[in-house]
């Protein structure tokens, strides 16, 4: 084990058994459990029900809910980043088997949040369920130059994050204020409509319209958002909620994350595999 991962381990994630336990996961039945627990939300009995019966048939399953559980916020992604990884590997009825776990498990608790839409689609994406939408090319195309139908559909899918960017401020309105802030940057390219949480429909449209933007044009979106969340957490550190959802909207987007959002995480050491 790396030193890297030691010192990030230590001060990061207090549960190191737990890692211990997912870096040893690998046949399809424990997968399947590993990653629908680290997608339970907390506290949620009907949630943990519906685990327990959608991995009654998963061999070794023992232990991994609360194992999971045990995670920091700083390292649940990472690890179902990784899990997620070796399971794109096993065949496709496991694949396909855990993506209706997970349907299921989504709608147990009678309301899907936000992060299970972003959960949902980074699954999707992941087991090679969905083709990346191609980017537009950038010959004789500047960054500067953003279409009006670009710039609403990133209000749109800002107004989508805004509701777990305010979850760590813990204030009714700072959601509209986030919102308010980052649109407030693309002010020059377009007028932006007043701040309105987006249905499921129009956020997966605003995202697969973020999907083709350029190879140059992803970064610049990615830094406002990550900008503007951390001037509203006082410039210090992200929230878990905020950190997870720019997170996996940069794997959405196919992008790297940039340096401040990447330092909310541990970093996993290189998978040796099976």
């Amino acid at each position: 084990m790396n030193d890297v991962y030691s010192k990030n381990q230590a001060a990061h994630d207090p549960g190191s058994n737990a890692s211990d336990r997912l870096s040893r996961v690998h046949g399809a039945g424990e997968l399947h459990a590993a990653l629908l627990a680290l997608l339970l939300p907390p506290g949620s009995k009907r949630a943990a029900r519906a685990w327990t019966i959608e991995t009654a048939s998963s061999p070794g399953r023992e232990g991994l809910r609360e194992h999971a559980a045990s995670l920091s916020g700083a390292a649940r992604l990472p690890w179902f980043e990784r899990l997620l990884a070796r399971m794109a590997r096993q065949p496709i009825a496991a694949r396909q088997g855990l993506l209706r776990a997970m349907r299921r498990i989504m709608g147990a608790r009678g309301v899907v949040r936000p992060i299970d839409r972003l959960h949902w689609l980074a699954m999707r994406r992941g087991l090679g369920e969905v083709t990346p939408l191609a980017a537009r090319a950038e010959a004789n195309v500047e960054v500067t130059e953003w279409l009006e139908t670009d710039v609403l559909a990133l209000a749109v899918y800002t107004a989508f994050l805004a509701r777990m960017v305010a979850e760590d401020l813990g204030d009714e309105g700072a959601g509209a204020r986030w919102y308010e802030s980052v649109m407030e940057y693309w002010q020059p390219h377009a007028e932006a409509p007043p701040f309105d949480a987006p249905d499921a429909e129009n956020v997966f449209e605003a995202l697969a319209r973020l999907q083709t933007l350029s190879w140059m044009q992803r970064p610049v979106v990615i830094r406002s958002w990550v900008a503007a969340a951390l001037k509203a957490n006082g410039g210090v550190r992200f929230g878990d909620a905020a950190a997870d959802a720019l997170r996996l909207t940069c794997t959405l987007l196919d992008t790297p994350m940039p340096p401040e959002l990447e330092r909310h995480y541990i970093a996993l050491p290189a998978d040796a595999g099976p």
